[in-house]
């Protein structure tokens, strides 16, 4: 198998192949980048941190925790917003009930 058209020699290189012209062959030396791509992202849902070295680790951990703690400061904002708009209306009814039972108390004593 001689070297393909550019095209196909192109697709091939990313597919994980490298070409040695010595023998005029193609030989599968390493791993597709869109399988790469794919376990990478695999990892990505499961809060991994794919890096090649130690900086590159750490400055996408930290770049990831900002996302994660966003989405919760949002999420807890959200929550917290119906929680008080149902404590609110809720707090608005005990209060006039306890009017009640205090004008009721104040007939009473006349």
């Amino acid at each position: 198998m001689g070297k393909m058209d550019d095209r196909t020699h192109s697709l091939m290189m990313r597919g994980g192949f490298e070409y040695d012209k010595k023998r005029d062959r193609y030989f599968m030396r390493g791993e597709a980048e869109w399988d790469k791509e794919k376990r990478i992202e695999k990892g990505r849902k499961q809060f991994a941190v794919p890096a090649s070295s130690v900086e590159e680790f750490l400055k996408a951990e930290e770049v990831m925790v900002d996302k994660i703690l966003e989405k919760a400061k949002a999420k807890a904002a959200k929550a917290g917003a119906s929680a008080v708009a149902d404590a609110g209306d809720a707090g608005d009814a005990p209060p006039k009930k306890k009017q009640k039972v205090e004008e009721e108390a104040a007939e009473d004593d006349e």
